[in-house]
């Protein structure tokens, strides 16, 4: 099967309207996949600052696909290449940029374990385009990524902003916001999962169960991530974020909104805890049996 054709564009224009159809936002710690077939679809994740924002095309014998991830360890990007590798595609075309300020050590150890995973694909990477540790992640749009494919074998990839409501990067009313902070308290920790898929009912109360109980400073109730709600803007950047002064102007919202998701999940987590226990039949098959003995 023919490989995708893609441009790689450098925007220096703001952020525009996302496409009406076909548009998909991928926040941090996810990743998306989707078969380039006929019809057009734009894959976007932004707000990168030492994160890194990946798009792997990857060619088969009956199909290609895009995966769009945005990646924030060394963790999560071994995570997604592990994913990546277990397809033996036959080929593959790398884009990504991220990892900044360049003097952060967290965006330093990112851009090394990336090249280095993309490195272990060897000769089936066709293409790879990197644009990492280039500067302020604030300007020239280097906080934002994404592929837009035209549906007849070619695609962009672009670092075109979108401008984008808090609800269209977190839909789930902060739930995906508490996922991307408390994945890994969970047990085993999950280091990237498939946006793609729905969040189940057990995964959104194991993880506002996590949050409700987190304390960045176990002795110290201000530092529970449910104290978020009590704070300015600047707090808030300072004390949970890894590049404070770097942030996208709607990085405090957003953690303020899974803060109050986590709070909202309060009731859900302690009946849950009561009805969904493994050693406890569920509260409908209790009644059920009640009603159904002979008398």
């Amino acid at each position: 099967m023919s490989t995708i054709d893609i441009t790689l564009k450098a925007a220096d224009q703001g952020p525009i309207a996302p496409p009406a159809q076909g548009f998909f936002y991928v926040d941090q710690g996810n990743y998306q996949t989707f078969v380039l077939a006929d019809t057009p679809l734009t894959a976007y994740s932004d707000s990168a600052t030492s994160c890194i924002i990946t798009a792997v095309v990857s060619s088969f014998d009956n199909r290609n696909t895009l995966t769009l991830a945005h990646l924030d360890s060394p963790d999560c990007i071994d995570a997604f290449f592990d994913l990546i590798a277990s397809q033996a595609a036959n080929g593959y075309q790398v884009f990504a940029q991220g990892a900044n300020p360049p003097d952060n050590s967290t965006a330093q150890d990112n851009a090394n374990q990336l090249r280095t995973r993309i490195d272990q694909l060897g000769s089936k990477v066709a293409r790879c385009e990197l644009a990492l540790l280039q500067g302020d992640p604030r300007q020239d749009n280097r906080g934002d990524f994404g592929v837009s494919y035209s549906g007849d074998g070619r695609a962009v990839a672009s670092n075109q902003p979108y401008d984008l409501q808090l609800y269209q990067r977190d839909p789930t009313c902060g739930g995906q916001t508490v996922y991307c902070i408390m994945r890994r308290q969970e047990q085993p920790p999950v280091q990237i999962r498939d946006a793609g898929q729905p969040f189940t009912h057990a995964e959104l109360v194991e993880l506002a169960e996590i949050a409700l109980q987190f304390r960045k400073d176990p002795q110290d109730p201000a530092t529970a991530f449910s104290n978020i709600v009590n704070l300015q803007s600047d707090e808030i950047r300072q004390n949970w974020s890894t590049t404070p002064a770097y942030e996208a102007p709607w990085f405090s919202d957003q953690l303020k909104l899974g803060a109050a998701f986590a709070i909202a999940m309060a009731p859900v987590v302690s009946l849950s805890a009561q009805h969904l226990s493994r050693t406890t039949p569920p509260s409908f098959g209790r009644l059920r049996k009640a009603l159904l003995v002979p008398r």
